[in-house]
């Protein structure tokens, strides 16, 4: 009988949940390597791995939890849907969404295209800066994951 209802709570967290793991969980040289791909600057790229390290820990779906001024952040590099991308989830609420993206394009799993345009952009308009972690973990080349290896 155990077995039974054991089997049944699983098919029902997989079926429930299935939707959620359709995304994929990077590496730092995956991310190196498509971000190097769509032109990004191999200089740069270790430290959009370390803030995709400590925003998302690699997640492209991942959300993060509410923030203080009622916002959420989306993907590889924690969008604000405050700024940068307008969530359908609240579509009645008002978003500057710089980025001019659906907050779901930024947590769509494999392709991470729009997750690096929209990065690109963020740091033209305000710097590495943007990222609270790249002060406090990202800023030091010392304590950057290196990328040697991945190419």
């Amino acid at each position: 009988m155990n077995l039974k209802i054991a089997y049944i709570v699983c098919w029902i967290v997989t079926t429930v949940f299935s939707p959620l793991s359709e995304g994929r969980i990077l590496n730092c040289c995956d991310l190196a390597r498509e971000m190097s791909r769509l032109g990004v600057a191999k200089s740069e790229l270790a430290t959009w791995c370390c803030i995709a390290q400590f925003e998302s820990r690699y997640n492209t779906t991942a959300i993060g939890r509410l923030n203080g001024n009622w916002s959420n952040d989306y993907g590889l590099f924690q969008f604000s849907d405050r700024y940068w991308c307008q969530s359908s989830a609240k579509p009645s609420r008002s978003s500057a969404n710089l980025c001019q993206i659906n907050c779901q394009h930024l947590v769509s799993g494999d392709d991470v295209r729009e997750s690096i345009k929209c990065a690109q952009k963020v740091k033209k308009l305000q710097g590495w800066r943007a990222w609270s972690v790249y002060n406090g973990r990202c800023k030091n080349a010392k304590l950057l994951p290196s990328i040697e290896e991945c190419f």
